[in-house]
This record gives structure tokens, C-alpha cells and sequence, in this order.
């Protein structure tokens, strides 16, 4: 039996809004992941929420925050902002209704990801500059983080390392607060180290500091290294390879062509063959994984996931985005993360061209190492 969560007076004040403004032409409705699953448009589903003044929880929390339908609408209503303000509101005054979809989850994610054991930083006042891989990519390959980092090193003379969460997961189940409380330890860790540039693996981890740390400049590794060049021994080094891949944009950072470009020139620089999906940079579609939707409903995530990998137009898929990687491989595509072609001896040796899945403790173990793998 579905139960309808009410909603306060200021969400439902903003969804009328939205209704009133909906001229129902369907360009987000068709685009979206979700909402074909809860009602026949999007204005008939703002309409049942205005007449019930409550909604169900599902909705919300089906929504990937992957910005197809903010990107689609011709009239610019913030849909995606919509859902979110209603998980915000469901958290905050009705908390115990999603701890049957996922919130005891994430909060177990988050507290150990912000205990000492999995957070550290080796970052102190003479560097200026931050490498911060975030949590997939700690948990997948702790190797290729500290060849990443080594890597940045040679090209920059003040950095250190942080293994430290942005506190995404927190952010996205709509617990604003708890999620303040986290990131306050990474803003105090840019602060007291007087941090003026931190280099992001992670498209999260990329928007959320960008958003909530300005006193920083946020760029992405791949910037980095399109700016000082790939390893010489790596330049055309794929060229004799008959393999093709396709290249997934991740959804957030649809809106960042300076890195779309950086990653395709790497990939260019190495002579790596890629073929673009049809749905590519800024239109590119969530690989199901945004939103926390594979712990608030993995049916539906796992529907999205199986629909992008079959939107690839070869055997093999490659992102810059380990999430995605992930979400790739549990539709069983072979799978590559970009920084696999530079720093994984069996990819660089032309032996392996995928990943392999990783179990749950296997990757809390990788991320334990990846800290105890740094020296300074």
C-alpha cells in the first residue's frame, strides 16, 4: 500500500509553481528515468501532489539528480531541485520512512568513511595544492592512486594528499544537516592548511566542493594532466590496439565541456579508438547510479544501468568515473576507468582490457590500503 508523506507549505508552494509553468510537452517526462514509472506527465504528477499535499516517498527518492529534465525543459523549471526539495522535506519531518529504502545504509557508509580509519590527510602548510581521489576510486585501486599521485607530483611541486569523503551520499539521501557536521571537516582541512587548489578524481566530489568550499579552486586530474602531458612512454602507446571503446560521459558534470575535452584529448594522446554514445557530454545520460538510486531503488537503477550499457556501440566501455565504471560492469560490459590505460600494468602491457568486480569488504580493504600506501 503506498503512503503519501506530507509535505510542508514552502515545498508545496514550489511545486505549484512548477505546475503552473508546465506547458506538458514531455521532454523531460520522456527523457527521465523515473517518472513514466509514477504517472502518464509530468504536470499530472505535480497536480496529485498539490491535491494530496504529500507524496510518495518513491518519487523523490527514484529521482537519479542526473539534470536530463532540467536540460530538456524548454521553460527552465528546476526539476530535478523540485525532487530534491521534497527528499529535504521527507528528512527532515518524517525521517523514519526511508530507512526501508536505503538511509541505514548510507549511514553506515558515511560514518566509517569519516572515521580516522578510513580518512586521512597528508596535508600540511608548505603545500598549497590538494590531491583528492575520493572513495571509488580508493576503493577500486589503491595502486592507481598513488601512481596518480606520484604522477601529479613530478608536474607539481606543492601538493599533498587527502583521503577524505566529500560527503555526497549524505547529501543526496536529503540530510543537510548531517551533511554539514561532515563537511566541515574537509572545509577545516582547506582552511588549516591553507589549501588554494584541490585536484578531484571524482565528478562528486568535484561539484560538492566546487558548491561548498569557495575558497578553493576545484579542478579534475584530467585537466591536469591535459595540461602537463601523459607519461612519454605512454604517447600512441594503444595505437596498434584493433580494440574500439566507448566513452561514458558521467551525468554531473554535464555541464563541464573544459573537461570533456581534457579527457578526450588524453584518450587521443595515448591512441585510444573511442566511439562516442549517441547521448554523449552534455547529453549524456546517468549510468544509474546518481542520486544514491541503486540503495533507494535498485530495480529501477538497474533498468537504467542495463539501458545505457546497451546504448554502447562496442564491447568494451570506458569512463572517467568509477561509479559509472561499476555501474558498467553490472551490465556486463568489460570496463575501464581512464586512469586504468595509465597506470595499470596489465592494461598498459596489453594483457587486460577490464576490470574486475570488487566485493564490498574487498573495497573498504582498498581504501585502508590506499592510505597506508602513502609515505609523506
Amino acid at each position: 500500500m503506498i503512503k503519501i508523506i506530507n509535505l510542508n507549505e514552502k515545498t508545496l508552494e514550489e511545486i505549484k509553481i512548477n505546475e503552473n509553468n508546465c506547458i506538458n510537452c514531455k521532454k523531460c517526462y520522456n527523457s527521465c528515468p523515473m517518472m513514466s514509472k509514477y504517472s502518464s506527465s509530468p504536470k499530472e504528477l505535480m497536480k496529485k501532489i498539490i491535491t494530496d499535499k504529500g507524496v510518495d516517498k518513491n518519487i523523490p527518492y527514484s529521482c537519479s539528480s542526473c539534470e536530463v529534465c532540467n536540460l530538456k525543459c524548454p521553460k527552465d523549471i528546476k526539476i530535478k531541485e523540485m525532487f530534491y526539495d521534497m527528499r529535504k522535506d521527507i528528512f527532515n519531518n518524517d525521517k523514519k520512512n526511508i530507512n526501508d529504502i536505503g538511509y541505514n545504509s548510507v549511514k553506515f557508509h558515511q560514518i566509517n568513511s569519516f572515521s580516522p580509519i578510513f580518512s586521512k590527510s597528508f596535508s600540511n602548510k608548505s603545500t598549497k595544492k590538494l590531491f583528492f581521489p575520493g572513495c571509488s576510486l580508493s576503493s577500486y585501486s589503491p595502486e592507481i592512486v598513488l601512481k596518480a599521485y606520484e604522477y601529479l607530483k613530478k608536474n607539481i611541486d606543492d601538493l599533498s594528499i587527502a583521503f577524505k569523503c566529500c560527503g555526497k551520499p549524505t547529501l543526496s539521501m536529503g540530510d543537510v544537516d548531517k551533511f554539514k557536521i561532515y563537511y566541515s571537516q574537509v572545509e577545516n582541512l582547506f582552511l588549516e592548511n591553507k589549501i588554494e587548489e584541490v585536484i578531484v578524481a571524482c565528478p562528486n566530489c568535484f561539484n560538492t566542493i566546487k558548491k561548498y568550499s569557495k575558497s578553493v579552486k576545484v579542478k579534475t586530474i584530467w585537466e591536469v594532466i591535459n595540461e602537463n602531458s601523459i607519461p612519454k612512454n605512454l604517447i600512441n602507446h594503444y595505437n596498434d590496439l584493433d580494440i574500439k571503446f566507448s566513452l561514458h560521459d558521467p551525468c554531473p558534470i554535464r555541464y563541464e565541456p573544459k573537461i570533456h575535452d581534457s579527457v578526450r584529448l588524453i584518450l587521443k594522446s595515448m591512441g585510444i579508438k573511442i566511439v562516442e554514445f549517441d547521448k554523449s557530454r552534455e547529453n549524456t545520460e546517468c549510468c544509474g547510479s546518481g542520486g544514491m538510486l541503486r540503495v533507494t531503488n535498485p530495480k529501477l537503477a538497474l533498468e537504467q544501468t542495463n539501458k545505457r550499457a546497451s546504448e554502447a556501440k562496442t564491447d568494451t566501455v570506458i569512463s572517467y568515473c568509477e561509479s559509472c565504471c561499476e555501474a558498467m560492469m553490472i551490465a556486463n560490459k568489460n570496463t575501464l576507468h581512464i586512469l586504468d590505460f595509465m597506470f595499470n600494468d596489465n592494461v598498459i602491457n596489453k594483457s587486460k582490457f577490464t576490470q574486475d568486480k570488487t566485493s564490498t569488504i574487498k573495497k573498504w580493504k582498498n581504501r585502508y590500503k590506499s592510505i597506508k600506501l602513502i609515505k609523506n
